[in-house]
C-alpha cells in the first residue's frame, strides 16, 4: 500500500529569509550539547508517569485519525513564525530553564557570565517582512509575514503604498534585481520592516538542500511540481516501521525541522493530492489519514486544495461552489464540459483514482580516487606523480558522464594541512591544464608530517563548453574564451581569487553605481565569459570617480560650454538624461555630453540641472 507525506513550508521565502537573518551564534553548538544531557535528564524524570500520559494521547490521536474534521479552514496566516521555534514551546522553555538550576555541570556553576549566558530570556518580537518583485504597475508585494497584514499590507500592493503603511520601513538594496539573499543582516531595530526582493531561486536551492536532508527519512524525496514550490512529498511506504509508525515519523520530521528554525505542516495520506490538500487547508499541524478515508477527510475542505488553477476556482466560486462535498454531488459526466479536464483530473489524483508522476530529488554520488600509502612519505616527486594517476582516474569517470571539473579538492590523509581547492572559471577535462594548476599549488603547500595518503574529490562538476568543428584547422576565435579562463585559472592560483577581478554591469541608472569588480572564480556568480556592449550604449572606457569639477565657459543661449580648460570645444553630442537615486541620500538628476576639444581629448562629462555645475566623469580613449 503506497503512503505519501507532505511537509509543507508555510510562507516558505519569508521562513527562509529569517532563518538567514537569525543565523545561530557562534556558542550555539555549546548551548545544544549541554542541552541535550539536559532534556534527557528531564524525559528520564517524567518516564514514571509516561504510561498514563502515553494512553490519553494515544487515544486523544486515535480519535483524531478516525474522525474527519467537521470543518476545515486555511491555515492561520496570523500564527506567528518564529525562527526558533519548536513544536513544543513549553518544553523547549523547560528546558532552556534548567540551565539556570542545579542541572548544569558542576564546572559552570561558577561561572557567573556563562550561567547567565544560558538563562531563559524573552524572545524579541518578530520583524514584519515584506517580500516584493517587479509586476505590471512595478514593484509589487509578493508575500508577506503575518507581522506586516497586522499592518494592513497585502500581495499585490505596491511598494510605494507599502512605505506609506509601515513608516519604519528599511530596505536592503530593493531596488537591485540582482540582490543576493545570503548577504543579508538583520537590523538592530525589532519593530522596523524589513522589504526584501524576493530570490526564487534561492528559495528553490534551498528546499532541495531540505529535500536531499529529508533522505534519512526515506530514500524518494522530491520539490512539487511549481514554479515557486513550498512542499515537499515523501514516499513513506515501509520506511514509517523504522520510525515506530507513521506518527512518530511526523513527529520526528516536525522536530528536525523546528530545530533548524522552520515551521512546517505534516500530512500523510494514500494520494500525494489528499496529502497536499489536507495539509495546506486543514487543522492541525500533524495530519495523518487512514487508508481509503481520502474523501472523507477532503469533503469539508475548500475547493483551492484540489490544486486547481485560479481560472478554475474563479468559476465554481461563481456557481457559489466552494467546498469539496459539493463537487461529490455532482454528475462526472458534467464536470469537464462545465470547467474543463484539469478539476476532475485533480479530484481523481486526489482521492487516488488517477496516478500522478512525482519527480524525486536525485542524490549525486560522489565522484573521488584515493590512494593510501603502506608507510606514510614526504617524497614530493611521489606525491605528484600519485596526484597524477588520481587525476586520470577521475577525468576517466568524468568522461564517462561527459562532465567537466568545475572544483577539485585534494585531501591530504594523515595531517593536519589544509586539502587543495582548485575552482576553474568554466568545466575543465583537459589533464594537462588541472595538472599546472595542482602543481603550482603544491609548489607552496608545506606539510608538517608525513602523507599517510591522497584523496581526490570532484566537488562541483558542470558540462563542458562543446565546440563545433570546422573545415579548415583556424579555430583561433573558438579559442580565445578557452584561453581566456586558462589564464584566469593561473592568475587566481597565483595571486588569489579575490585579486583577479572582472567588472559586471549592474542595473542602475548612475554610472558609477552601473558596475562593480567581483571575483571571476566566485561560485555565486555566472561564468559566462562572452561579453556584450550593447547594453552600455557610448560609455567611456575610464570612469572618475567621483566626478571632478571642470571649469567652462558657456557662450550658447542653452549654457554649453565653448570652452573646456582652455581649449575649445568642436563638436558636443547629446543630452541624455540620467535621474535616479532617489532611494539613496542624494538625489541624481544630470544631463551627460560628450565633448570633442580642439586638443584631441573627447570627454564624458555632465551638468547638474538644479545648480548648473559641470562635472567630468569619464575619458574615452
Amino acid at each position: 500500500m503506497r503512503r505519501v507525506m507532505c511537509v509543507w513550508y508555510p510562507l516558505w521565502p519569508v521562513q527562509h529569509l529569517r532563518c538567514i537573518l537569525s543565523a545561530k551564534s557562534p556558542d550555539e553548538p555549546l548551548r545544544a550539547s549541554l542541552r541535550e544531557p539536559a532534556v534527557k535528564q528531564r524525559e528520564n524524570a517524567k518516564g514514571r508517569d509516561a504510561a498514563d500520559s502515553i494512553s490519553v494521547r494515544e487515544g486523544t490521536q486515535a480519535s483524531a485519525i478516525k474522525t474527519p474534521p467537521s470543518i476545515a479552514t486555511p491555515w492561520n496566516s496570523t500564527q506567528e513564525l518564529h525562527p526558533d521555534a519548536s513544536p513544543d514551546q513549553d518544553q523547549d522553555f523547560e528546558s532552556e530553564s534548567l540551565f539556570g538550576s542545579d542541572h548544569l555541570p558542576s564546572p559552570l556553576l561558577g561561572e557567573p557570565m556563562l550561567r547567565e549566558r544560558f538563562l531563559p530570556r524573552e524572545k524579541p518580537a518578530l520583524r514584519p517582512v515584506i517580500l516584493f518583485d517587479e509586476g505590471r504597475r512595478g514593484y509589487q508585494v509578493v508575500v508577506c509575514s503575518p507581522e506586516a497584514l497586522q499592518w494592513g499590507v497585502r500581495v499585490g500592493m505596491p511598494i510605494g503604498e507599502v512605505r506609506s503603511l509601515l513608516p519604519g520601513a528599511s530596505h536592503q538594496n530593493s531596488g537591485a534585481p540582482h540582490l543576493n539573499r545570503r548577504k543579508a543582516t538583520s537590523a538592530s531595530s525589532a519593530e522596523s520592516a524589513l522589504l526584501q526582493r524576493v530570490d526564487h531561486a534561492a528559495d528553490r536551492l534551498k528546499l532541495q538542500e531540505l529535500a536531499r536532508y529529508c533522505h534519512r527519512y526515506s530514500p524518494l524525496v522530491g520539490l512539487e511540481e511549481t514554479a515557486t514550490p513550498e512542499s515537499l512529498w515523501l514516499e513513506i511506504s515501509g520506511s514509517e516501521v523504522l520510525f515506530g509508525g507513521e506518527q512518530k515519523l511526523a513527529e520526528t520530521v516536525q522536530t528536525d525541522m523546528a530545530r533548524q528554525g522552520i515551521h512546517v505542516r505534516v500530512a500523510i495520506a494514500d494520494s500525494w493530492g489528499a496529502a497536499w490538500g489536507v495539509s495546506h487547508f486543514g487543522e492541525a499541524d500533524l495530519s495523518l489519514i487512514p487508508p481509503g478515508e481520502q474523501a472523507q477527510w477532503l469533503a469539508p475542505l475548500p475547493v483551492a486544495a484540489l490544486r486547481i488553477s485560479e481560472t478554475v476556482r474563479q468559476s465554481l466560486e461563481t456557481l457559489d461552489i466552494t467546498r469539496i462535498s459539493q463537487l461529490y454531488s455532482l454528475p462526472r459526466t458534467t464536470l469537464p464540459a462545465r470547467f474543463g479536464k484539469e478539476l476532475l483530473l485533480r479530484m481523481d489524483q486526489a482521492l487516488g483514482h488517477a496516478p500522478e508522476l512525482l519527480v524525486a530529488e536525485r542524490q549525486s554520488e560522489p565522484l573521488f580516487t584515493e590512494w593510501l600509502f603502506e608507510e606514510p612519505i614526504d617524497d614530493r616527486q611521489t606525491l605528484d606523480h600519485v596526484c597524477e594517476v588520481l587525476l586520470e582516474r577521475l577525468l576517466v569517470r568524468l568522461m564517462e558522464r561527459q562532465a567537466g571539473l568545475r572544483e577539485l579538492q585534494c585531501h591530504w590523509l594523515g595531517t593536519t594541512a589544509d586539502p587543495t581547492v582548485l575552482r576553474m572559471l568554466r568545466p575543465v577535462n583537459e589533464k594537462r591544464h588541472l595538472l599546472e594548476l595542482l602543481r603550482l599549488q603544491n609548489e607552496r603547500r608545506v606539510f608538517l608530517s608525513n602523507v599517510q595518503g591522497v584523496r581526490m574529490e570532484a566537488a562541483e562538476i558542470g558540462l563542458p563548453p562543446v565546440r563545433q568543428t570546422t573545415l579548415f584547422d583556424d579555430d583561433t576565435a573558438d579559442r580565445q574564451p578557452q584561453l581566456l579562463a586558462e589564464l584566469v585559472d593561473r592568475l587566481s592560483i597565483r595571486l588569489s581569487c579575490e585579486a583577479v577581478l572582472n567588472p559586471r554591469l549592474k542595473p542602475d541608472p548612475q554610472p558609477e553605481f552601473a558596475c562593480e569588480p567581483v571575483p571571476w572564480l566566485d561560485a555565486k556568480t555566472p561564468t559566462d565569459t562572452s561579453f556584450s556592449s550593447s547594453g552600455l550604449r557610448c560609455r567611456p572606457l575610464r570612469l572618475l570617480h567621483p566626478p571632478r569639477p571642470l571649469v567652462v565657459e558657456k557662450t550658447s543661449t542653452e549654457g554649453l560650454p565653448c570652452r573646456v580648460h582652455h581649449s575649445s570645444v568642436i563638436r558636443i553630442s547629446g543630452p541624455e538624461r540620467i535621474e535616479g537615486g532617489w532611494w539613496r541620500d542624494v538625489d541624481a538628476q544630470r544631463d551627460y555630453y560628450q565633448l570633442d576639444l580642439a586638443s584631441g581629448a573627447r570627454l564624458w562629462a555632465f551638468v547638474e540641472r538644479d545648480t548648473g555645475n559641470w562635472f567630468l566623469h569619464g575619458l574615452f580613449a
